[in-house]
């Protein structure tokens, strides 16, 4: 006996619905088959078979083709919408013809496969569909999808006047303000959309780009941390104004590019202190951001100087999103990799308590991570599960290396897929942002 056999067998039960009385003999054959193979596959637990683009895979691996009746099963499946079949080791007779009539009833939109085995008293058959996606919550998706987008270039241009105000003597910071909420009304309500937008890159303006995508890593560490809203409005523009100093160089420069580097925390502090603000946390952080545990990093300060707890926390987010978009001169890091990096420094060049629960934030594969899986398909995480090593990946290609079109996810805390290793982006030419 063999899984072939429990889908062959599968076949042929649903075949003797469809075709005999059940007083005949060949009914009762085919099911007497069916049932004995499936006691086989369970004596040591429930057997599982998931279907999956067309295939039907069992422990992962994918089941031959031209296997009997394992066509016409992955069809029923398909036609049906059902994900998944397990079934106890105490499958019976009226399991198996509940099975086989619900398989051969005709597959109308709004038939409830569930449903109707549960009206059968199937007890030991248990089906998971997949979910439907109706035509109205596929445009309002792609409408948010635009809008979140559209909110994060705004926030790109708006950084840019801000940055050009400061620079130029000005002391108007009212702009940010307005944005920082907007991401954080987007960051309760869906946080892994707005952890997505993280992964935005723009040819230009690559500072911009960062000092946006470190406030978002920045205000995911403060949800976690627990801060209030108020808390959390003030971390977000100082993680927003980190990199603030940097607008009073040229960045194209190479005569400047270590005096910007080495200064701009000092300047930075310097333009913020000419802004009227009730709380003095951007201006620390601008200044300290670059101070580490081990009283390295700069400027140099006392010994004893202890850091701004926003300081600490902006200094992990800037880190993090410099390991996996460290610019053309250097090697990014995978988001996987980047948190292990965050994980070792943490002690030294790093705080080690928000470390930990940047870590935790941003889970074991983070939103981006272009992953492929035990089916030998590959697709980008777009949210965390409750399980760290089972989070959401949509489909990019599926197991026979096409590249999939239509938007398609995988909950791996449902069924048998798991996630076998990250892999870059530009090894697969994959636009990861394009995917989420």
């Amino acid at each position: 006996m063999s899984t072939s056999e429990v889908v062959s067998g599968l076949a042929g039960a649903r075949r003797a619905i469809q075709l005999y009385p059940r007083a005949h003999p060949a009914y009762q054959e085919a099911f007497d088959s069916f049932i004995a193979a499936v006691h086989n596959e369970t004596a040591l637990g429930p057997f599982v078979l998931n279907w999956h683009q067309g295939r039907l895979y069992h422990d992962s691996v994918v089941l031959p083709e031209d296997s009997h009746g394992t066509a016409s099963i992955a069809d029923a499946f398909e036609s049906r919408g059902i994900e998944s079949l397990t079934l106890s080791p105490t499958f019976g007779q009226d399991d198996a013809v509940a099975l086989a009539e619900v398989l051969a009833l005709r597959p109308v939109p709004d038939l409830d496969v569930a449903l109707e085995l549960s009206n059968r008293q199937a007890t030991s058959v248990l089906i998971s569909v997949i979910a439907k996606v109706d035509e109205e919550e596929r445009q309002e998706r792609d409408r948010q999808r635009q809008a979140d987008r559209a909110m994060y270039h705004q926030a790109i241009m708006a950084l840019s006047r801000v940055r050009q105000l400061l620079a130029s003597g000005g002391a108007d910071l009212s702009e940010t303000g307005g944005f920082v909420s907007n991401v954080m009304e987007r960051m309760f309500a869906d946080p892994a959309a707005v952890m997505g937008l993280a992964t935005l890159r723009g040819s230009q303006d690559g500072d911009l780009y960062h000092s946006l995508n470190v406030m978002i890593y920045t205000l995911a560490l403060g949800q976690r941390l627990g801060l209030p809203d108020e808390g959390l409005v003030t971390l977000g523009l100082s993680a927003l104004m980190h990199d603030v100093g940097k607008g009073a160089f040229i960045a194209d420069d190479p005569a400047q590019a270590e005096p910007m580097r080495l200064m701009h925390p000092k300047v930075g502090a310097e333009i913020l202190q000419r802004v009227a603000m009730d709380d003095p946390a951007p201006m620390l952080v601008a200044y300290e951001h670059h101070m580490q545990p081990d009283s390295g990093g700069y400027p140099e300060r006392e010994s004893t100087y202890v850091a701004h707890p926003y300081s600490r926390m902006v200094a992990i987010a800037n880190r993090y999103d410099n390991l996996t978009n460290p610019g053309s001169a250097h090697v990014p890091l995978t988001p996987d990799r980047a948190i292990v990096r965050v994980l070792q420094e943490g002690g030294t060049v790093l705080d080690p308590f928000f470390t930990r629960l940047f870590a935790n934030a941003l889970g074991v594969f983070p939103v981006g991570c272009l992953v492929r899986l035990s089916d030998h398909s590959v697709g980008v995480v777009v949210s965390p599960g409750e399980d760290p090593l089972a989070p959401v990946v949509r489909l990019s290609f599926d197991d026979r290396g096409a590249e999939v079109t239509e938007q398609h996810d995988i909950d791996l805390a449902v069924g048998e897929v798991r996630i076998v290793e990250v892999i870059s982006p530009e090894s697969l030419n994959v636009d990861v942002s394009e995917k989420l």
